[in-house]
Formats: structure tokens, C-alpha cells, sequence
């Protein structure tokens, strides 16, 4: 569902290895919102998800669900 990139780095947050795909039907049925949240943290924004999906409803019209 996701691109290889995403899964690669929510497994890394699920403390996987980037290529173990042993969860990637768990992965794949998470709500949107924990799936970016997990991105973020990875990506050491952690506790943002929220204030990231606010700023993009704000300055773009779009909420994300």
C-alpha cells in the first residue's frame, strides 16, 4: 500500500530492520495519522504529527485523515 520508503522507515520505528516485512500487514491496516507520526518520529520529529497535519489544513485546505 505504502511506497518502500515508508514502510522502510515505520518498520525502523517498530524496531525492525528496514527490509523485515514480517509486519507489513500490520503496517499497511495502521490509521494514516500513526503511519506519518511514525515517519516523523524516525525522522526525529517526534510529538509533531499533530501540529504538521494542523499546518497543512491551514496553509493548504487539505485535512489529512
Amino acid at each position: 500500500m505504502y511506497p518502500n520508503y515508508i514502510m522502510e522507515k515505520v518498520r525502523q520505528r517498530l524496531g525492525l530492520e528496514s527490509y523485515d516485512n514480517s509486519r507489513d500487514e500490520e503496517i499497511n491496516n495502521m490509521p494514516r495519522n500513526n503511519v506519518l507520526d511514525a515517519c516523523l518520529e524516525w525522522e526525529g520529529i517526534i510529538g509533531y504529527g499533530y501540529t504538521i497535519r494542523d499546518w497543512i489544513k491551514d496553509i493548504y485546505g487539505v485535512t489529512l485523515e
